[in-house]
């Protein structure tokens, strides 16, 4: 897998973008310098259109080599626009373009914002008179629109094909690294669950090596013990049937030379195991860490270009959020990442005041709006505000429209919001599937309690009440809290602890690998989340 702007994308994903953007770029640059190829290769063509195209071009103080130039640059432009609106269709959401009726109807769709929106682009830009960005010179209005339109229907159904090629190609290419997992208990079976969950990452598991029964099922010290994260750690039917029963590679407290000598004769070593299954990562994923590893086997099969990793990194990078397991002093102390920079704390900084300035002088007018309809449809302040824990656990007040009653909490007291939470009213139901609610924390963000990017802020009530259930759920803390984030981004709307516990995993894996580009693929997440209309 490679990993760009702190994100595992496995390798197949890559490719399938990298092709599908050469392909559209191909088709789109043709269609839209077509008009010039015989000005191009002979300047004194004479045909009616090239003397239109010609005179055009005068009009306009060029030459066909830079016209064809400037083309070519706004195919680029409009090429991005279709992979973003692919894109923003989960597209390369390798579970949703493998359904042949998800495909088809999410291409149309693609097609059509992709088309409308580029076509409303060219003509901004034809009627305020831009020189570089979508144009085509020597073509009217009518023509480029016409041209546009063409080209795209063209190069969207060379999509379409090229993808049935590709997922033809993927079900008969083994392409998946073929993984192994030291362990048979519940760290392995968490992880076995989740490969099985995301065959986009790329990963197959062969195979699970059982680990003998401990003599005491103490776990240890260390090691995240809550009745919460159980669930997570059941085995299913599936990675059940993934455990080579028979196989006895792992042992207690042996040196080498007994677990050797113990081998019954016949049972298989690790190098034969691996020959056999053809495997290309070996994954640790022990319960119990006493038990001795054939290090020396382990040793022989890296040397011979087999992988071998610890089921925290590979749990990260399969699903994006910290293990379970993983969540113990050793591994947030010692493992690379949780790492802060002076500088790096000044840009966020300084990208989060130019944003949230740049949004509210854009967006003033919509909150104008928004603070009306909230005034009008129920009675009410308009703004709700209210005391949150903010980095290093000081208290600020928080900044919202309000989307619930004025008497929510009344008879209740501090509870979490449910789904379909009768408490809401209706236009505030509107406010959160787009987020417009949200906007007034961008005053937060120039006041310096809030970032732009960052772990949800809670209550002083459910901060004392997770904090007692979840270990190390404060070190959400230790960052500024966000108007969006790596959890929001990821995990749908939950009001339950379990719900809480991925949320601060996917909160942990955002402060571990902070850097400034991942702030802005959460901020483009987030506006594929508001398109798409899944805010909670």
């Amino acid at each position: 897998m490679l990993r760009v702007l702190q994100h595992y994308f496995p390798v197949r994903t890559f490719l399938l973008v990298t092709v599908e953007a050469l392909l559209l770029y191909a088709v789109m640059t043709a269609g839209m310098t077509q008009h010039l190829w015989d000005l191009l290769t002979d300047p004194a063509s004479s045909g009616p259109r090239d003397r239109a195209v010609a005179q055009a071009l005068t009009r306009e103080s060029l030459l066909p080599k830079d016209a064809a130039y400037r083309a070519a640059f706004s195919a680029g432009l409009v090429t991005l626009t279709y992979l973003l609106s692919i894109g923003i269709n989960r597209l390369y959401e390798f579970q949703i373009s493998a359904s042949r009726y998800e495909r088809a109807s999410r291409f149309v769709e693609s097609a059509g914002i992709g088309i409308a929106l580029s076509t409303a682009l060219v003509i901004v830009s034809h009627l305020l008179g831009a020189d570089v960005v979508y144009t085509f010179p020597g073509l009217a209005l009518s023509q480029k629109i016409q041209v546009l339109i063409a080209t795209s229907a063209a190069g969207f159904g060379l999509l379409y094909l090229e993808r049935f090629a590709y997922h033809a190609f993927v079900r008969r290419a083994d392409l998946d690294v073929r993984m192994l997992i030291l362990g048979s208990k519940g760290p392995a079976h968490a992880l076995a669950n989740q490969v099985l969950a995301h065959p986009e990452a790329g990963f197959r598991v062969v195979g699970l090596v059982p680990e003998p029964e401990s003599p005491s099922r103490r776990r240890r010290a260390d090691q995240l013990e809550s009745p919460i994260t159980a669930s997570e750690d059941k085995a299913s039917e599936a990675s059940r049937s993934l455990v080579f029963h028979g196989v006895d590679i792992l042992s207690h407290e042996q040196s080498l030379s007994d677990a050797a000598s113990a081998r019954a004769p016949g049972e298989e070593t690790l190098p034969e195991l691996l020959k056999k299954l053809r495997i290309e990562m070996i994954v640790v994923a022990l319960e119990d860490r006493r038990l001795t590893l054939p290090i020396e086997d382990l040793l022989r099969a890296r040397l011979a270009g087999v992988e071998v990793r610890e089921r925290e990194e590979v749990y990260e990078q399969v699903t994006g959020r910290i293990a379970v397991a993983a969540m113990r002093p050793s591994y947030l102390i010692f493992n690379e990442g949780f790492r802060r920079h002076p500088f790096a704390a000044l840009l966020k900084r300084i990208n989060d005041v130019v944003v949230a300035a740049v949004m509210l002088l854009l967006l003033w007018w919509v909150m104008a709006i928004v603070a009306i309809v909230v005034r009008l449809t129920s009675p009410g302040p308009i703004l709700f505000t209210q005391e949150r824990v903010g980095q290093d656990g000081r208290p600020f007040v928080l900044m919202k429209f309000r989307s619930m009653r004025a008497d929510a909490e009344k008879l209740s007291g501090p509870v979490w919001a449910s789904e379909d939470d009768p408490r809401i009213t209706r236009f505030g139901g509107f406010m959160r599937k787009t987020r417009l609610d949200e906007l007034p924390q961008l005053f937060n963000v120039l006041s310096g309690s809030m970032s732009l990017v960052g772990p949800r802020p809670e209550r002083q009530h459910f901060v004392d009440q997770l904090a007692a259930r979840i270990p190390y759920f404060r070190l959400r803390h230790i960052v500024k809290p966000g108007v969006t984030g790596w959890a929001q981004t990821n995990y749908p709307y939950g009001n339950t602890e379990e719900d809480a516990l991925h949320k601060l995993q996917y909160d942990l894996f955002y402060i571990k690998n902070y850097s400034v580009l991942f702030d802005l693929s959460i901020l483009i997440s987030t506006i594929k989340t508001v398109v798409l209309r899944r805010g909670t």
